[in-house]
């Protein structure tokens, strides 16, 4: 038998575990099924559904994610909103593990990539964002350069869009919280509609309806969005688990209210140079990844002859080692996707699915 019969032979006795030779698997009991593809990691789901239309189909179905929570396999997924030149609508892609992470010349590629959401959404320009379970709200923006009171949602465990209620009035670029599930949402306001008494408004997510409170509640989540001398619309800022993080002059800083005041996190010297490479002309984010920290910036990419940069992801693992030190590690850094020169971060947060 030829080397090259020997060759293919082998690879027939030894298929990729997430691609079949065939549609034969779903053959398999329906229980079954959704059990075996329930018990992996959602990161491998963009790639499985490009299988067959069935697993596609399968990995859309909320029996699936049903059987995910059953087995406690839900995970944090990350989503990125990119606003790539020329392209005047923003897109969205989602962090996924390369099917095939090796090239002909054996040079290992990155494990990790973004591909794009496919449904079919147009971002209003100047919205917020926010993730309540697998669900992420698109809040307000602009359209015609006027404030929106529109709000989409992406089902993340379908990757498909649907319209929310809308809020009682247009906003541009408002703060946007979280809070005992509610949706909290504050300012954006156009000049006329400032001392209006629906300054701020709360979405319930169960019962499908906003109200207006007042902002002269004494929470502390309803302040001035310059906490702690960190505006929380900074890309180079996040909370975690009640912990405020931003980079500072290439260094990660925390701050909580048990501290009263910014401190270095430790345990991150050694990580690799890129990831506090950053220069003024970098895009940086920050964002809450299950509890984790999930940072993104961007680098010459010296491969496109100067027609494009590549965008740089990392995951650090947070420990608190004591009231007043945290510890970073980082668990990977990778190079996740090639864009234009011109391009900007609209959102980055992550979604539980």
């Amino acid at each position: 038998m030829s080397s090259h019969k020997k060759k293919r032979n082998k690879k027939l006795l030894n298929p990729s575990p997430l691609f079949p030779l065939s549609t034969a698997n779903l053959s398999l009991p329906h229980d079954l099924l959704l059990n075996c593809i329930g018990r992996l990691s959602r990161l491998y789901y963009p790639t499985l559904s490009l299988v067959c239309k069935s697993y596609r189909s399968l990995i859309a179905s909320p029996e699936l994610y049903k059987t995910r929570s059953l087995l406690n396999r839900t995970e944090s997924c990350l989503y990125v909103c990119l606003q790539l030149s020329p392209d005047s609508n923003p897109r969205w892609f989602t962090l996924s593990r390369r099917p095939n992470r090796t090239l002909a010349r054996n040079k290992k590629l990155s494990d990790y990539l973004l591909v794009p959401v496919t449904s079919p959404h147009v971002t209003s320009v100047r919205s917020s964002s926010v993730a309540v379970g697998s669900d992420i709200y698109e809040i307000g923006g602009l359209i015609n350069g006027v404030p929106s009171s529109s709000v989409s949602v992406l089902d993340c465990r379908s990757n498909s869009w649907h319209q929310a209620p809308n809020m009682q009035v247009g906003r541009s670029f408002p703060s946007a919280n979280v809070i005992d599930g509610k949706i909290l949402v504050k300012g954006g306001l156009e000049l006329k509609d400032v001392n209006s008494s629906k300054w701020v408004e709360v979405f319930d997510p169960n019962t499908q309806n906003w109200t207006t409170v007042s902002f002269t509640c004494g929470s502390r989540e309803w302040q001035s969005d310059d906490d702690n001398g960190m505006a929380r619309h900074s890309s180079s800022f996040c909370l975690i688990d009640d912990v405020s993080y931003c980079f500072d002059n290439r260094k990660l800083k925390w701050f909580d209210d048990k501290v009263g005041y910014w401190r270095f996190a430790t345990g991150l010297e050694g990580v690799p140079k890129c990831l506090l490479g950053f220069n003024t002309s970098c895009h940086v984010h920050l964002a809450d990844y299950g509890g984790k920290m999930v940072v993104l910036w961007d680098r010459h990419d010296r491969s496109s002859n100067c027609q494009g940069r590549t965008i740089w992801c990392a995951v650090i693992a947070l420990e608190r080692c004591s009231s007043e030190e945290i510890s970073g590690t980082v668990e990977w850094s990778e190079a996740v996707l090639k864009v234009p020169n011109s391009f900007e971060f609209v959102h980055v947060l992550a979604a539980t699915v």
